[in-house]
This record gives structure tokens, C-alpha cells and sequence, in this order.
């Protein structure tokens, strides 16, 4: 069974870019499978603006770096995406 993703096209509009893709079910059959799993990756964290951490200042007033608890220091995320076929209502 293949299911087909395509992507469309990569935009950059006011500096995010922006993925579209076009969902296609393709060879769906009675009782096979009817849902599909996607990975996108590497999207900026918006939490910390992809720096990987925040600005913090201590009981002395003196700053620090602390690790973003959103992505964990990476500055980037990923999409798991899950995609369930089912009839039309």
C-alpha cells in the first residue's frame, strides 16, 4: 500500500518559510492500513527564536544562559505527523 505526499512547493514569506504539501490516498483497499506517519524536521523553535536558550539573571542580577525546555537546547523541532483515512461524512 503507498500512500503519496508530495510536496508542492517551499515559500519564504516574511522570513518563515512555509512548506505546502498535497495529500494523496493512493491503492487504499478494504482492511488495509489507513493511516501514514510523516517526519518534518528542523523548524525553529519559536520559544527561545532558535537560539537554543534564554536569557536568565540571578538573585545577583547577573545573567545567565539557561537551556530552552522546549528543545532542549537544539533550537530546532520536529513535526510527527499522523495522517488517518477515513470516509467522508
Amino acid at each position: 500500500m503507498i500512500y503519496m505526499i508530495e510536496v508542492l512547493t517551499k515559500q519564504v514569506i516574511m522570513s518563515k518559510t512555509i512548506e505546502l504539501m498535497a495529500l494523496k490516498p493512493e491503492r487504499i483497499f478494504p482492511g488495509g492500513r489507513m493511516t501514514e506517519h510523516l517526519v518534518s524536521n528542523d523548524h525553529k523553535c519559536e520559544y527561545c527564536q532558535g537560539n537554543g536558550y534564554l536569557w536568565q539573571e540571578n538573585e545577583l542580577q547577573e545573567r545567565y544562559k539557561e537551556e530552552c525546555p522546549i528543545c532542549k537546547g537544539s533550537g530546532k523541532l520536529s513535526a510527527d505527523i499522523t495522517i488517518e483515512w477515513k470516509a467522508s461524512k
